[in-house]
């Protein structure tokens, strides 16, 4: 797995007045922690950040400007809900040989003959699940094959095989399922509003009389 550097410098000041001089200044705050020990808060260059999580990367090695390297993988990233750029990230230091939990996306793969043959609807319900595993072994993402399902039918957790890893999420959730078309009744004329036919002529039998 493709580890990737990002440096990093300790933040001395915290609070929301030092926050936003760091983001006007192009610097992002941020939290690395690791188990019991105590956080350390830190900044890191925005446009770096950018650049390094444009990879996508599970593991980060991050290189504090005191000399030391941690690894760690991407916890938290949080981001303005309107412009989208990066407000804050929390980082999770790595145990070697210590399996951690996280949180991976879900792609789906293949053509439904359900959809493409009998105009069923695609309903995704999952986009990540829980895992569980060692930091080498974190995958990138999860892949679940819609190949086969036809209207009424689903993939579910217990169908997705992922080797070294083990998925916690319970097995029975429906990753994906074909609905079936959704058909719009037409409302036939009842007997309070009439037919364009059996609407009488206002106005004939008058005319018939004079």
């Amino acid at each position: 797995m493709e580890e990737i550097s990002l440096n990093a410098r300790l933040r001395q000041r915290r609070g929301k007045g030092v926050a936003h001089r760091l983001r006007s200044g192009g610097f992002i705050p941020g939290v690395f922690y690791l188990g019991h020990e105590s956080n350390i808060p830190i900044e890191v260059n925005a446009h770096e950040l950018q650049l390094a999580l444009r990879k996508k990367p599970q593991l980060i090695l991050l290189k504090l400007d005191d000399g030391s390297d941690r690894e760690c993988v991407v916890r938290e990233l949080q981001r303005h809900p309107v412009s989208g750029r990066y407000l804050h990230i929390d980082l999770m230091g790595i145990v070697t040989g210590q399996k951690m939990t996280v949180k991976v996306p879900v792609e789906l793969i293949g053509s439904s003959p359900g959809v493409r043959l009998h105009g069923g609807v695609l309903q995704h319900s999952v986009h990540s699940l829980h895992v569980e595993c060692l930091p080498r072994d974190i995958p990138q993402k999860i892949v679940a094959d819609i190949s086969n399902l036809m209207i009424g039918s689903s993939v579910h957790v217990r169908d997705l095989i992922v080797e070294n890893i083990r998925i916690l999420d319970d097995p029975d959730t429906s990753i994906a399922t074909v609905l079936a078309p959704r058909i719009e009744k037409v409302a036939e004329p009842t007997a309070e509003t009439p037919s364009p036919s059996e609407t009488p002529e206002v106005g004939k039998e008058e005319k018939e009389s004079e």
